[in-house]
């Protein structure tokens, strides 16, 4: 993995974080203006929404694994990982996910997200 895969899992991971899902200012940096989500629900969000919802919510312990990293475009990376949540009754929620990066102005930020979800 190159050092931009690198840093662009390490910001993927920050995402992931309660104090960073909490935080205003570190989600309005990382999510593009034009960031668009589809969820594991099938709901979509926009960045609007998600600084609006997220700050709000009841966040879970959540682990990323299997990170892989696709160079759509030069500065466009896509970055296809795992995530295991942790719920409130004991058992835990399996996703696939994507994520697409792209680099504006010296600065990486999440353009899409899209997340698949099952219970194990």
């Amino acid at each position: 993995m190159n050092e931009c895969h690198k840093i662009l899992l390490e910001l993927e991971s920050e995402l992931l974080k309660h104090s960073t899902r909490k935080n205003l200012n570190k989600l309005d940096v990382l999510l593009s203006d034009e960031f668009y989500e589809i969820g594991t629900s099938g709901r979509v969000y926009t960045k609007k929404v998600i600084l609006d919802r997220m700050p709000k919510e009841q966040h879970s312990n959540i682990k990323a694994d299997n990170f892989q990293a696709i160079e759509l475009a030069p500065n466009v990376v896509q970055l296809r990982f795992r995530t295991i949540r942790e719920n409130k009754d004991g058992s835990s929620s399996v996703s696939l996910r994507s994520s697409i990066w792209k680099l504006k102005n010296k600065r990486w930020q999440i353009i899409f997200h899209q997340g698949t979800g099952s219970h194990i």
